[in-house]
Parts: structure tokens; C-alpha cells; sequence
């Protein structure tokens, strides 16, 4: 998967599940399909593949299919996905509110990873630092990341 903004997942040794980070780390393990590219084989997949309790999930939280698909295709390719460009936040100006705004969003995301981990058996999604992006346009993340090079 290639696209922006990324996410990112870790482990909370004190809960004892996984959790979901929004917190535009050098690290990323998701990217978020409101602007991300993949091939069309991925969606196939993800509607006829997929074990049914994940789309279950998905319309059950109606949140989340953007963690499913990052799952789907980091479980098939083994492989991480490829953030571009430094745009952290990706605006929707006709949008009445983000889903990010409810009180429950993050909570549901953390949930999310832990059913879907439970599913696939493991957790497929892996880390990269890797982005592509313009050189001519700097960002503080990419100073903060790459400091040392």
C-alpha cells in the first residue's frame, strides 16, 4: 500500500493488547485508505477472501476497514506499507465531522487490531521509516526522523 497519512501500532505490556498510535511517529505500520493506493486484487480479496467476522466487525464499529485492509495486504505481501508525501492530516472540508472527532474512535481502533490479531492468528502488520517524498518540501517530521543523515 502506498499513500498517506500513516499510523502506526504498538504493543501495551500493561494492558496486555495492542494499541493504536496517532502520534506521527518516524515509524509507520499503517497507511490510511482515505488516500492510499493499491491494486484492485486487494478489494477482491478483502470482500471474498477475508474470513466474513472481519467485514462483521467493520460494520459493526462502522470504523476500521482502513486497519482491515492493512492487515489484508501486509498478511499477503509481507511487507510494510510505503508512506508519502509529509501531509500528516488529510482535511475534508465537506465532511459535518471526522470520525476522529467521536469519543469512542480510539477506542474502537484499539479494539479493532486486538479482534483482527485474534482472527489472522498474529499480527501482520510491520514497521517502516521508509517514505517517499519531494525533497523540495521539508518537513519538521522529516528533520525530526532523518536528523542524523
Amino acid at each position: 500500500m502506498v499513500g498517506y497519512p500513516g499510523r502506526s501500532h504498538s504493543y501495551d505490556v500493561k494492558r496486555q493488547s495492542w494499541v493504536y498510535n496517532n502520534d506521527y511517529d518516524c515509524e509507520v505500520s499503517i497507511v490510511l485508505t482515505s488516500a492510499a493506493f493499491f491494486h484492485k486484487i486487494y478489494l477482491y480479496l478483502y470482500s471474498y477472501w477475508m474470513p466474513q467476522e472481519v467485514r462483521d466487525m467493520v460494520d459493526q464499529y462502522m470504523n476500521c476497514e482502513d486497519i482491515a485492509i492493512n492487515f489484508l495486504v501486509s498478511h499477503i505481501t509481507r511487507k510494510p506499507p510505503i508512506k508519502v508525501t509529509s501531509i500528516q492530516f488529510f482535511p475534508c472540508p465537506t465532511c459535518p465531522q471526522h470520525l476522529s472527532a467521536n469519543n469512542d474512535h480510539y477506542n474502537e481502533r484499539h479494539n479493532c487490531l486486538n479482534i483482527l490479531t485474534g482472527i489472522y492468528g498474529y499480527m501482520p502488520l510491520l514497521y517502516t521509516q521508509f517514505r517517499g517524498g519531494s525533497v523540495l518540501y521539508e518537513a519538521s517530521t522529516s528533520k525530526r526522523c532523518f536528523d542524523r543523515i
